[in-house]
């Protein structure tokens, strides 16, 4: 047969006996966004297939004729009044999907074919693997050379597909809904680098030639930053699930209590004991406690005070740490009941994006003995750390679901409960958070 001599279609027995022998069929998603001119003829392709029961357009917030085009040609239609993201509108047509075997098609392909959306499909169908990607005869695009390969070869060099960024893939629904995605241009990449994680085989089908429009320059540059970003995400170098985190000082980012060195070094020792008897029987309130240590404080020289409080040890790795989260782009809180001065003689102040704590005031370079404590009021408690964080958890845009409370003691249970994900040093203040921790650096793993 000659290259120009078109394909002949299978006759109707052929038909027949192909459907029975292949009970199961698959649902093609196809995201949308402004294809008006492609999308009815992509819904078309995948209805010819033998293998398809249904077609599902994800037609996400188009100020075009997309959704009328996809609808008269055959395909359900799922509308977004706005602009979601291709990681949204994939898992829109995914739960909408009657089928377990999913086929996912971008809606601007050219020349498309219903082979395509077969030979995706049939390693699912025939259990060889439960994700399949394409690859197709042509070099890769500017993303996929200068950005994702270079990545990829770095951080990923176990994952070798010759399209990484292909739109064209195949997954069991059971598979994707166990998977991270993201509402953005990375989210192919993230499928598939999540698939991988978990163990998944991942094979790859040449589907022959694929031809997408020309994007416009600022669009492939935007994309470009979304796929770094999604790499490196996955990767761990860079936040995604959460995005703030809230220390306590004493015994979490420092050893034991901090005042406790400060009253050896200016001669209280005995008194702060005699005040914490006091409160522990009831007798004054953590408030008045914390103002009689200012007190005894007062008269100290600030450069004397500084001086003994850099000698407050550290906790192992704590500097590192939190450098290194701040580096993953998240935004790290401290909120403490200690001192300002001792915890900015411990730590530079810049290390923090914010500092919630009493502060000792200071007048010609000596303490006052009078301290200012956050607003945030608590019935027993110096101040309600809860509030304090969910404070900072509105300034920073972040949801519970997104805010990790690290602390050692009873004392942070207000601020465990107000985190979506609270861990402890101590094991007494297990029943107030969520996972115990022996080190800091820990909590690089369990945040990325």
């Amino acid at each position: 047969m000659s290259a120009n001599t078109p394909e002949k279609e299978p006759d109707g027995i052929f038909l027949f006996f192909r459907n029975l022998l292949t009970p199961e069929k698959a649902t093609v998603v196809i995201p949308c966004y402004n294809e008006e001119k492609t999308v009815g003829q992509v819904v078309l392709e995948c209805l010819r297939s033998y293998l398809v029961s249904e077609v599902i357009v994800v037609d996400d917030g188009s100020t075009d004729g997309s959704a009328e085009a996809a609808r008269q040609n055959g395909a359900h239609v799922i509308a977004h009044g706005r602009n979601k993201g291709k990681g949204a509108a994939i898992m829109a047509g995914a739960r909408a999907a009657k089928n377990d075997a999913l086929v996912f098609i971008d809606a601007d392909l050219e020349d498309f074919s219903k082979d395509t959306v077969e030979k995706l499909v049939l390693p699912l169908i025939n259990r060889e693997c439960r994700i399949c990607k394409s690859t197709f005869n042509r070099l890769g695009g500017r993303i996929t050379d200068f950005t994702a390969k270079p990545l990829l070869k770095h951080i990923f060099s176990e994952l070798e597909l010759g399209q990484p960024l292909s739109g064209q893939f195949a997954i069991r629904k059971k598979l994707l809904f166990s998977l991270d995605v993201d509402a953005d241009w990375g989210v192919d990449i993230a499928i598939m680098l999540s698939a991988l994680k978990a163990g998944e085989k991942i094979v790859e089908v040449n589907i022959g030639e694929l031809k997408h429009k020309h994007r416009e320059h600022a669009s492939v540059i935007k994309t470009a930053e979304e796929v770094s970003r999604t790499i490196l995400q996955q990767a761990g170098f860079l936040a995604r699930k959460h995005k703030l985190i809230a220390f306590d000082f004493d015994g979490t980012l420092v050893e034991g209590r901090s005042i406790d060195l400060i009253a050896r070094r200016f001669g209280f020792m005995k008194q702060l004991a005699a005040l914490r008897s006091r409160f522990l029987r009831g007798e004054i309130s953590e408030k008045k406690l914390s103002e009689s240590i200012a007190q005894a404080l007062g008269g100290v020289n600030i450069a004397d005070f500084e001086e003994a409080a850099g000698k407050v040890k550290k906790r192992k790795f704590a500097g590192e740490t939190v450098n290194y989260l701040k580096r993953m782009g998240y935004k790290v809180v401290l909120v403490s009941y200690a001192f300002d001065k001792i915890i900015n003689s411990v730590f530079k102040p810049q290390l923090f994006d914010a500092i919630l704590c009493p502060e000792l005031e200071v007048a010609e370079n000596t303490i006052t003995g009078v301290i200012s404590i956050p607003r945030y009021r608590s019935s027993r408690r110096l101040f309600h750390k809860g509030k304090a964080l969910r404070a900072l958890m509105r300034r920073f845009s972040a949801r519970p679901g997104q805010t990790i409370a690290v602390g050692n003691s009873s004392g942070d249970k207000e601020m465990f409960k107000a985190a979506g994900l609270s861990l402890a040093f101590s094991t007494r203040s297990l029943r107030f958070a969520d996972e115990r921790i022996k080190s800091l650096p820990e909590i690089l793993i369990i945040a990325s």
